[in-house]
């Protein structure tokens, strides 16, 4: 245990400026322990993790590292079993030459950091993670196909016959501890996996599952063809979806606990030729309740800088704009965290709510009971707000209703299905709200895609050929060639050359320009021009910027801008 004296709370209170009541309560709440204590001001949304983590770790003359930003090397993780790494509350991160990384809840613990190095039989450098990351980082990474496999092949496939199955027994067998540790499993290995959807597919002989992995769809697991009804009602069960009802597409949530946080998966389940398929969608993120920050997701100095400004704004509505899946929510929460003081009132309207986050008033939309986005929107408008969120603008109705609280003094974040930030001018007057209230209501437009991350462990220097970069870049004759990048492919990034995902940006500011050319009934062309002309530059110019940086590929940034190149 960390000891909580009055030097460490100075220097927490110092940075999270927590109010004299909440702090004594959370000091005898904290019962003497730091640990305790910073987490506290963590839930309550006074400080981040990486903030609170760094000054804790000072106190130990130990440095902090925050496990959801850490690369694990699996070779060096399984130097360790998992009961073992459990019993020490430590966790190999990564390795340099002979000295192993050691994510520890104790960091000074000689007995332990001892024990470690004998096991390891390596020089051991130990850090200080909070207890919450190290237990749920040690029950994903300690998963693996291997073991989902192993389960598998335990189970009494006679049983699982699905025309034997009766709904009674099918019931009964859905609480077993295999089926609960199979269903688990997968959702694991998936975390590990940092995939963002898992598809459960029955085919005609077997059962693949597929995860979402920065984009591109991986099959991951083939299980017996018996194991489909089973595993599919299982899922279902714990979405609050009728099992007896195989016939109707269903959607539905389910909650999945880990030692650090809560994770929410959204469901659906439709009916197919083999069976049920099953799609998951993992909301937020393993580690969403940390504090989303605007500086520390590779925005450009140029789109940063107008996009901060145009936050602080007291009233207007700011689009994102983007695909399914680009990232939106994250950089809206990102946004709403840059906004956010303890004296402003900020709601958020979703469907689903996507991050949890405790220093906000956030609603969920449920149209089946009436709650729809324009229904919460009137009734929020009347909650006394500074600042709302609407997860989405999807009919004219609630497209008019942000407007008009943008223009009566709410700044108003919000989301539209757009190619590109240009088109946002454009697409509340095709869904008919009226020119004088679209043109003086909307303050910015951030346009954004995910492209592929390059992988760090196998990322190399790439000359592209002279004749295709004429495609894209001008230069002076003899002038050097520029230089990018590509991933050769490695086990940490499973030979893709690429781990993870990264933003290109496009952020147009609404000058008093554009708006008189949305009033003059201007189209797409000219509005871009004046766009141009005060500095308006396109995803594509943003994500040649980040190639050229190591960020990403250029063929990467090329396919992911293409049908806004054709248009």
């Amino acid at each position: 245990m960390i000891e909580l004296t009055d030097s460490l709370i100075e220097s927490l209170q110092k940075k999270a400026h927590v109010p004299p009541a909440p702090l004594a309560s959370m000091i005898r709440a904290a019962n003497n322990d730091a640990v305790d204590f910073a987490q506290f001001v963590i839930q309550d949304g006074y400080l981040d993790r990486d903030t609170a983590g760094d000054l804790l770790a000072r106190q130990l003359n130990r440095t902090y590292v925050n496990l959801s930003k850490t690369l694990f090397q699996d070779d060096v993780v399984s130097l360790l079993t998992g009961d073992i790494a459990r019993h020490l509350q430590a966790i190999p991160i990564y390795r340099l030459g002979n000295v192993v990384t050691v994510g520890m809840v104790t960091p000074n613990d000689q007995q332990i950091i001892t024990a470690l190095g004998n096991l390891l039989m390596k020089s051991i450098s130990p850090v200080f993670c909070f207890k919450d990351e190290v237990n749920s980082a040690i029950q994903v990474n300690y998963q693996s196909a291997q073991q989902v496999d192993d389960l598998v092949t335990s189970f009494d496939l006679m049983v699982f016959q699905s025309a034997e199955l009766s709904d009674t027994a099918l019931a009964k067998l859905l609480d077993s501890k295999p089926l609960v540790e199979l269903g688990n499993s997968i959702i694991l290995l998936a975390l590990k996996e940092r995939a963002s959807d898992i598809h459960i597919e029955p085919k005609r002989n077997e059962v693949v599952v597929r995860f979402r992995i920065d984009g591109d769809l991986v099959d991951r697991l083939f299980l017996p063809s018996e194991m489909a009804l089973p595993l599919t009602s299982r899922y279902k069960i714990l979405s609050g979806m009728d099992i007896t009802e195989r016939r109707k597409p269903q959607d539905g949530r389910l909650s999945f606990e880990l030692p650090m946080k809560a994770l929410d998966l959204r469901v659906s389940c439709l009916p197919i030729m083999h069976g049920e398929k099953v799609v998951m969608r993992i909301l937020g993120s393993l580690y969403s309740s940390d504090i989303l920050n605007l500086d520390k997701m590779d925005f450009s100095p140029e789109v940063l800088r107008p996009f901060k400004t145009t936050l602080k704004y007291p009233q207007g509505i700011l689009f994102v704009t983007g695909p399914t899946g680009s990232g939106k929510s994250t950089t809206l929460y990102a946004a709403l965290n840059f906004i956010n003081t303890r004296n402003i009132n900020i709601i958020t309207i979703e469907e689903p709510v996507e991050y949890d986050v405790q220093s906000l008033n956030q609603v969920m939309v449920n149209d089946k009971v009436g709650r729809s986005f324009k229904e919460v929107l009137r009734s929020v408008l009347r909650q006394d707000p500074d600042a709302i969120l609407v997860g989405e603008i999807r009919d004219t109705e609630t497209a008019r209703i942000a407007a008009q609280a943008a223009l009566t003094g709410h700044l108003v974040l919000t989301t539209l299905h757009t190619n590109d930030a240009i088109q946002a001018t454009t697409r509340l007057l095709e869904m008919g709200v009226e020119r004088f209230i679209v043109a003086p209501s909307i303050i910015g437009v951030l346009g954004q895609r995910l492209v592929k991350r390059l992988c760090e462990y196998c990322k190399t220097e790439h000359h592209p050929d002279p004749d295709e970069l004429r495609q894209y870049f001008y230069w002076r004759e003899g002038a050097k060639l520029p230089v990018f990048y590509k991933g050769t492919g490695c086990k940490h990034c499973l030979g893709s050359g690429y781990a993870g995902r990264v933003g290109i940006h496009e952020f147009l500011k609404v000058t008093p320009r554009i708006r008189e050319a949305i009033l003059r009934e201007r189209n797409y062309d000219e509005i871009m021009d004046i766009a141009v002309q005060q500095g308006f530059r396109n995803l594509r110019y943003d994500g040649f910027k980040k190639a050229l940086r190591g960020l990403t590929s250029l063929e990467e940034v090329i396919r992911a801008t293409a049908s806004l190149e054709d248009e």
